[in-house]
Parts: structure tokens; sequence; C-alpha cells
């Protein structure tokens, strides 16, 4: 790949990490989830440097049908986890992005990722959540889709309350 190429290519994925970032904050979940591709997965490890999400608990790890029924819960009267709506300020940073090195994977991107979190009405109303993030995208005719995304919180052995909103 030439210089040329790998910044259109950094560029293009550096603006797609801030659009997915603008749709979270904005409680647009159904775009948010037609980001992933058909066998997409979203996964929160739950130690760091941890390698399988099969074999090792891990704070999220879910497939796009697992995560749209979080998508369609997070809009729900009913469940009161989610009620009133958190609201959510992302911060996107320091995004590189190398081609895929797998099957599938069209590009590989790292940022590091905060998410400032507010439920009115909570008592522990305010959180911050940050980490590393590694999206790996997939080239589509509809643009990039999301095969894996994964968040390593800096704070992924501690104990978390609900994470109701997507990081």
């Amino acid at each position: 790949m030439n210089a040329a190429v790998e910044i259109d290519v950094k560029s293009e994925a550096e603006a797609f990490l801030i659009a997915e970032a603008r749709l979270l904050d904005a409680g647009r979940f159904d775009e948010w989830l037609a980001l992933f591709a058909e066998d997409g997965f979203y996964w929160v490890p739950a130690a760091p440097g941890q390698s399988d999400p099969l074999n090792h608990l891990s704070i999220l790890y879910e497939d796009k049908s697992v995560l749209g029924m979080r998508v369609r819960r997070l809009g729900h009267p009913r469940v009161y986890s989610a009620q009133p709506a958190p609201r959510t300020a992302h911060l996107v940073g320091n995004v590189t992005a190398a081609p895929g090195a797998e099957p599938g994977v069209d590009c590989e991107v790292r940022s590091t990722v905060m998410m400032a979190e507010y439920r009115p009405g909570q008592a522990a109303d305010r959180r911050l959540w940050a980490g590393q993030q590694t999206h790996k995208l997939r080239r589509t005719p509809e643009g990039w889709r999301i095969v894996l995304k994964r968040v390593d919180l800096i704070d992924c052995d501690a104990v978390h309350g609900i994470l109701a909103v997507p990081i």
C-alpha cells in the first residue's frame, strides 16, 4: 500500500469511528447496529491481554443477533435499568489503521476511547469508561462494516455496574 492510499484509509477509518461514536451518543442504536457485518461481534474482555472470548469470562461477547436484542431492550419503556435513558459523550483519538491480517477483514483500526455516561436519577449517576479499542472492518458496497469491535477497558478486571449502552 502506498502512503497516499494508507492516509486515505486511515482518514476513512477515523471518520467511521467518529460517526459510530456520534450514533451512540445520539441514542441511534438501530443505525449503530447496522454498522456491524452479519457475522460481526462486539467484545469487551474481562482481563488485560485476554486472547480468547470463548474459553474465558468476558464483560460482553455478543454477535449481531444478541446485540439486536440489546438494542431493542434499550428502547423499551419497561427496561427500568435504562430509564431514564443514559446520556453519553464519546471521545475517540489516537487512531491508527493497518491492512487486515485475516480473511474477511480489510482494515484493522486501533484507537483510544473514553465514554462519559450520565444516568439521571441514579445514585452513581456519572461514570467514565476508558480504554483501547480495535475495530476489524470489512469494506462492502454500503461502506465499512464491523467484523469485530473489541474494547479493552483500562479497568476491565474491576467490578462494574450495568453496562446499559455500548462503549
